[in-house]
């Protein structure tokens, strides 16, 4: 039993050590998503104390020392830090009213240090906080999808999955809600049972803390600016747009049409909803509902048609001698080999490889 204790604690310290010395990192890194590091390395720090708060109760119960976190709980600041990570990545308008999601945790621990309950008491504070930090990450969940719904057309695939891991940190945390509501419900019948709970939670959150870590640093800067930007005619045009007439509508999406094709607009493979917009000197919202109303699909969609043609065509150019498949992709316009794939597969209905074959068996 003591080599179990022992072992759990080495988790809690490297847990503990790591995630203070990430948000160190992440509160002085310079970057250009600085205001999002600064809240990530903060919640980094309240989980910290979080561990370190539930260590010293643990220890305190196996009668190795006196708890000297009891008087501060981090549990209720945590998940706030996480809401204002989130929204500050996916670039959401800033609410003031976010900061009023730790005057609960405030509350808490100034009660608690003020007025401590006496033990024959019963505990509220952690039904307290399981229902304020599952409706915290249920919100989270429905940022992020409505944030997926609005940029679907402006950023790529590969550039959406950036935020899978985010939305995993809220599944990860969800998931170690309910296996704390099932430990306390088991506790109370047979606190022994209880205790694979605690030692699943423990290695859990060190291995969650590390994933953190590296995915924060590796992410793609890419939401640094407003979706949509507004221009000063932006709401006039708007209005015009929505009175055009059908038949003007495929006019002016054929035009569009014409410029990509004769500038090869789509062999660049930074294009997006915005550059493209500025380079047909549009506005971006205006472009996304054009291309939606005639293509019936969204903007990469569209885009990577072009690119797939493009690609055939240069499959069947003198560069194919000199340029692998990929090659030919990026020539194309397609920044990766994932996205020229699927795209592939989704409108020919064959991988490039087998494509390539069946063109020189019919030669």
């Amino acid at each position: 039993m003591n080599f179990d204790i022992n072992y759990l604690i080495v988790f809690d310290i490297l847990t503990i050590s790591t995630a203070f010395m990430l948000g160190l990192l992440f509160l002085t890194i310079k970057s250009n998503n600085r205001r999002a590091n600064i809240f990530l390395g903060l919640f980094l720090w309240s989980l910290s104390v979080e561990v370190a708060g539930s260590l010293m109760s643990a220890l305190s119960e196996e009668d190795f020392t006196e708890s000297t976190f009891e008087v501060f709980q981090s549990s209720l600041f945590t998940i706030p830090f996480l809401l204002l990570y989130v929204s500050q990545t996916i670039n959401t308008k800033f609410k003031n009213c976010y900061f009023l999601l730790f005057l609960p945790g405030v509350l808490i621990n100034l009660v608690s240090s003020l007025f401590p309950e006496p033990e024959s008491w019963p505990d509220f504070s952690p039904v307290i906080e399981y229902i304020f930090n599952i409706g915290l990450l249920l919100y989270i969940l429905k940022l992020l999808n409505n944030h997926k719904l609005e940029v679907r057309d402006f950023y790529s695939d590969l550039e959406n999955k950036t935020l899978s891991w985010i939305k995993n940190i809220v599944y990860i945390f969800l998931y170690f809600h309910v296996l704390w509501i099932l430990e306390d419900i088991i506790s109370f019948q047979n606190e022994e049972w209880a205790s694979p709970f605690a030692a699943v939670s423990v290695i859990l959150t060190f291995f969650m803390v590390y994933w953190i870590g590296y995915n924060g640093f590796s992410q793609a800067e890419i939401f640094k600016s407003k979706l949509f930007v507004a221009t000063e005619n932006a709401t006039e045009d708007s209005t015009v747009f929505n009175q055009t007439p059908s038949t003007q509508e495929f006019g002016q999406f054929k035009d569009i049409k014409n410029q990509i094709i004769s500038e090869k607009l789509f062999t660049d493979v930074n294009l997006n909803l915005r550059s493209l917009a500025e380079k047909l000197q549009m506005n971006e919202k205006q472009l996304s509902k054009l291309i939606n109303q005639q293509t019936k699909s969204n903007f990469y969609h569209f885009i990577n048609g072009y690119r797939i043609s493009e690609f055939k065509e240069l499959l069947k150019s003198p560069k194919a001698q000199q340029l692998s498949i990929l090659g030919l992709a990026q020539e194309a316009g397609f920044s990766s080999k994932s996205t020229f794939y699927t795209a592939f597969k989704t409108i020919e209905g064959t991988t490039p490889k087998q494509y390539e074959l069946s063109l020189k068996a019919s030669e």
